[in-house]
């Protein structure tokens, strides 16, 4: 399942999503700028993605890859081998690109599970044909992920993916977050554009905020004594009904728990597991 949307010359949102029962499961999006297409979507809607560039006959410098995750790299490897388009990805997201470990039953099912592509490391500042990209290195949700800043534009690929976030995947460092948020909101641009949304910088200081608020009412309730627990209970009084559905779904590789924890410095999975 895919919808478009022309932002400007040279511009186009791309939103996709695997499709049960007639309905979307999870969309998620990615941009093709002047020649460049940031991030590429899932293994499961690749084909429909490609077949979507080629009629659409936009030309295809080069894929750049925000980080690792398959709901972000899926389709390098078929966009590679259509539009013969060297890929581009952060050096610490190389090894888990060329090797994908199988990911977990219920990723498969939203997303599909990656197939390998070799990738050329992005540098801090490259040129595409006349397209400055700025690379800057934003980890948090993952271990790899980067940032592009190209004339007033940032690609923050899952940078933020809610302004006020209450569940967050296993590996997830929420206090490197904060700081690649910290660099974000200093730089100089108009709009930033992710896979979950758009935001404004007056968007990436909200979120900002709300981390560094939530950060210090979880510490204080921790050095108060309560545990993790307990601070569920505390800081999350009302948890929409999806969240506890997300967290049994997930088996726990998504929840409240991991959110608390991580702010709390006491555990980030290690990058070489999926």
């Amino acid at each position: 399942m895919l919808k478009w949307k022309r932002i400007a010359e040279d511009f186009i949102s791309i939103s996709v999503s695997t499709e049960y029962d007639g309905k979307p499961l999870y969309w998620t999006s990615f941009y093709y700028y002047k020649g460049l297409i940031v991030d590429t979507g899932c293994p499961h809607t690749a084909e429909e993605a490609a077949d979507f560039i080629k009629n659409m006959k936009l030309g295809i410098k080069a894929v750049l890859l925000t980080h690792y995750h398959e709901d972000h790299s899926g389709g390098a490897h078929l966009f590679k081998e259509r539009f013969d388009a060297e890929v581009f990805a952060p050096r610490n997201s190389l090894e888990i690109l060329s090797k994908p470990p199988e990911i977990p039953a219920y990723r498969q099912m939203v997303w599909g599970q990656p197939k390998p592509v070799a990738a050329s490391p992005l540098e801090g500042k490259t040129e595409f044909d006349g397209v400055t990209v700025v690379t800057f290195e934003t980890p948090g949700h993952s271990f790899d992920h980067v940032s592009f800043l190209t004339d007033n534009l940032m690609f923050i690929g899952d940078l933020v993916t809610n302004p006020a976030p209450i569940i967050t995947m296993r590996e997830e460092d929420s206090l490197r977050l904060i700081d690649s948020l910290k660099t974000v909101v200093e730089l100089d641009f108009e709009m930033a554009y992710g896979g979950h949304g758009v935001w404004d910088k007056s968007g990436i200081r909200e979120t900002l905020s709300n981390m560094i608020e939530l950060k210090q009412k979880i510490q204080m309730l921790s050095r108060d004594g309560l545990n993790v627990e307990e601070i569920l209970r505390e800081v999350f009084l009302s948890t929409p009904n999806r969240v506890f559905s997300m967290e049994e779904m997930s088996g726990g590789e998504w929840s409240r728990r991991n959110l608390v924890e991580s702010l709390l410095g006491t555990r980030c999975k290690p990058p070489n597991l999926p």
